[in-house]
């Protein structure tokens, strides 16, 4: 048996070994982590490779006008005092502007989803690329201790064969009762 120290910390084989599980699971954590992220974004491009035709179709459509307009007319309707006969005629303008912004409702929406879509892949490409790196210190740690542990093994394969050697050298005490005996 060894010392206290030596069972409390076990051999320096036991800790390396206990050392490259931990960082092969964090390495296998980091891995999936990455193959969930390209899937996300494989997804994301073929949303944004959808999304790509019917804005090209729609680039020339203008909603900013639109909802200028609206708000200027819900602003004059609610400041000021108009007929009701004015009022009524900027009542037809608002449903008229209600009616356009309908229309490039759809637009609108395929803009705002088309930006979701590629801040999405850029987030993630980004968090591929940190994750990347990590994996890289991650990797580096492990073929040191890897390689540490190929000289631990290696020392103890050294010693061991010393030990057969010598234990070949040695006479048993029964061996030596068989040379006399046969003298």
């Amino acid at each position: 048996m060894g010392t206290e120290e030596e069972i409390k910390e076990g051999t320096p084989e036991d800790s390396l070994k206990i050392r490259i599980d931990e960082l092969e699971k964090q390495k296998g954590d980091l891995i999936d982590r990455i193959k969930a992220l390209n899937r996300r974004i494989r997804y994301k491009k073929y949303e944004q490779k959808a999304l790509k035709p019917f804005l090209e179709q729609t680039k020339d459509v203008q909603v900013a006008p639109f909802r200028k307009m609206k708000r200027s007319l819900e602003f004059k309707i609610s400041t000021a005092a108009y007929t009701p006969a004015m009022e009524r005629e900027l009542i037809k303008k608002m449903r008229k502007i209600d009616e356009k912004l309908e229309e490039v409702k759809e637009v609108e929406r395929a803009r705002r989803k088309i930006r979701y879509v590629e801040k999405d892949i850029t987030d993630g490409e980004g968090e591929i690329v940190t994750i990347e790196v990590d994996l890289k210190v991650i990797r580096d740690e492990l073929k040191g201790l890897y390689d540490q542990y190929k000289g631990i093994k290696a020392v103890a394969r050294k010693e061991a064969a010393a030990a057969a050697r010598a234990e070949e050298d040695m006479v048993a005490l029964g061996d030596l009762a068989m040379i006399e005996n046969s003298e």
